[in-house]
């Protein structure tokens, strides 16, 4: 069982994982994540197969996934699988309604149709803050709170509402939090959303994940540049 995460640029394999699927040593490298880095390796020729498809030839990171399993996805986590999977063929995801399928090519997308940009390896859409138009990153492995950058924050002249804790791979961090009067996503205009403020001078101006992606049955196209949203009506939050 694997984590989906469109924000990754790689597929990452847990050590156990590694060992248990005979792997190769690969060559040592510090993988950097928004709470830090740690020691991993890069092993090459890796195969992976998910969804019906099957990705060959990739450069995967090894690393010790126990503190992302404990501390941010709450189970046990032995492989994160990253981009390739989505550059590989559409999906369609259904956070609400836990489904997630490779869309067949007679298949038409649902929803409303947004371009994607390529921004430091992650796909963004247009969205609008507060009236005012940015590039979300569609990040299906941030299971929290919206992120701002402080650009955007300074920008928008956000007021701080208070702090919590959050940060990927490496340490838990504090951010400051703020209060969006309204985040438009596609179709949908959502109401005093809390966010975090991303630190990092390489943020995006803004992250959502699956507390935003969660209203909509999504359906991305990494290939073409492209997102499809369709909201859901189950969605309660």
């Amino acid at each position: 069982e694997a984590l989906l995460d469109s924000g990754a640029e790689a597929t990452l394999l847990d050590r156990s994982l590694a060992s248990q699927a005979n792997l190769t040593a690969g060559d040592k490298i510090e993988i950097k994540g928004s709470g830090g880095s740690q020691p991993a390796e890069v092993v090459s020729g890796v195969t992976v197969e998910a969804l019906g498809q099957k990705l060959e030839k990739l450069d995967a990171v090894v690393l010790d996934l126990t503190d992302v399993s404990t501390r941010l996805v709450k189970r046990p986590t032995r492989a994160i699988l990253g981009r390739e999977l989505f550059d590989a063929t559409r999906l369609q995801i259904d956070v609400e309604g836990r489904t997630v399928h490779a869309l067949a090519p007679s298949e038409a997308p649902r929803g409303k149709r947004l371009p994607l940009t390529t921004q430091h390896g992650i796909e963004a859409l247009p969205v609008k803050v507060n009236g005012t138009t940015a590039l979300a990153e569609l990040d299906f492995g941030n299971g929290s709170q919206v992120m701002v950058s402080r650009a955007l924050a300074d920008r928008l002249k956000l007021n701080v509402t208070g702090t919590s804790v959050g940060g990927g791979i490496g340490v838990a961090l504090t951010h400051r939090t703020v209060l969006l009067r309204s985040l438009k996503v596609g179709p949908l205009t959502l109401r005093n959303v809390p966010a975090a403020i991303d630190e990092l001078r390489n943020a995006g101006e803004v992250n959502i994940g699956t507390e935003v992606l969660r209203r909509f049955v999504v359906t991305t196209d990494f290939r073409n540049h492209l997102v499809w949203l369709a909201p859901v009506k189950r969605a309660s939050r």
